[in-house]
């Protein structure tokens, strides 16, 4: 008897949480040096969560504080809003990658992608641009 082994998408382990595009300049980033700075929080693929972080632990302002000491910031004085940041939800399949339009290339969306293990869910990007955002940054 053959016995088939599958994976399914459904048993897949996903990320969600906030995140940074952490780079010397906005041209920079839009050039492709930049790097992630995030604070993930693994959960399946409906969206439910793998990680007892109160929900009130997971917003930008609070990951900042625990990031900002990384070796990818160089001035570790800047507010949680200096660098464009956006944030990653998952529900019933499909991520949500949300983040300022100026953001939306190629190469930052699939490093987002990646780095959150995405590859298998719908992804739906989501600006919110129109009279100023959440997502807009100070970094020039």
């Amino acid at each position: 008897m053959k016995v088939l082994k599958e994976v399914r998408k459904e048993d897949e382990l996903y990320y969600e949480g906030p995140f940074w595009i952490v780079g010397d300049s906005f041209k920079d980033i839009l050039r492709g040096n930049f790097k992630l700075l995030y604070e993930k929080y693994a959960c399946n693929y409906d969206g439910d969560s793998y990680n007892d972080t109160p929900k009130n632990n997971r917003t930008h302002k609070y990951a900042w504080n625990l990031l900002k000491d990384s070796n990818y910031v160089k001035d570790h004085t800047v507010d949680y809003t200096y660098y464009p940041r956006g944030r990653v939800g998952v529900y019933n399949g499909t991520a949500f990658i949300n983040i300022n339009s100026k953001c939306n290339t190629p190469k930052i969306i699939s490093s987002i992608i990646n780095e959150y293990n995405l590859h298998d869910l719908d992804i739906e990007l989501s600006f919110d641009d129109e009279v100023g955002s959440h997502y807009d940054f100070k970094l020039k």
